[in-house]
């Protein structure tokens, strides 16, 4: 029996491969240019807030969303419906987990969905889920 990785280390996986196969230079939040997992949506949200500005414009820091769909399993992701400045969360059906790199520590912190109400799915659904996405396309 394999011993089971915790989804964080998997997350951070997926967006470590986001991160090194996306565009270079400045980004723009809702930047989808990276290299994903079959199945999964990352899309980088943002730099980090920046204290001498006063705006989210620390580039030493980047946030990134990860969407893991119910069927994300097929191998295609569900696109979503958009407002005009958002993608419409379907908490039914999915979870997002936040993640924020590092770049100066080149490290990533993967925030637990679990301590939010973001998503409806069941935990223990997500983390087999997400364990077999990653035993299906790594």
């Amino acid at each position: 029996m394999t011993e089971k990785i915790p989804y964080q280390e998997i997350v951070e996986l997926w967006v470590k491969d986001f991160i090194h196969t996306m565009d270079d230079g400045h980004l723009s939040p809702g930047n989808r240019s990276g290299e994903e997992v079959p199945g999964v949506k990352i899309i980088f949200d943002g730099y980090g807030y920046n204290e001498e500005t006063n705006e989210d414009d620390d580039e030493n820091i980047m946030n990134f969303v990860v969407f893991i769909h119910k069927d994300s399993l097929s191998g295609k992701f569900p696109e979503h419906e958009e407002t005009g400045l958002a993608l419409i969360h379907r908490p039914k059906e999915e979870v997002f987990i936040n993640a924020i790199y590092d770049v100066e520590e080149d490290s990533i912190t993967i925030l637990p969905f679990e301590e939010v109400e973001f998503t409806e799915l069941d935990p223990e659904f997500v983390y087999e889920l997400i364990e077999a996405i990653h035993e299906e396309y790594d």
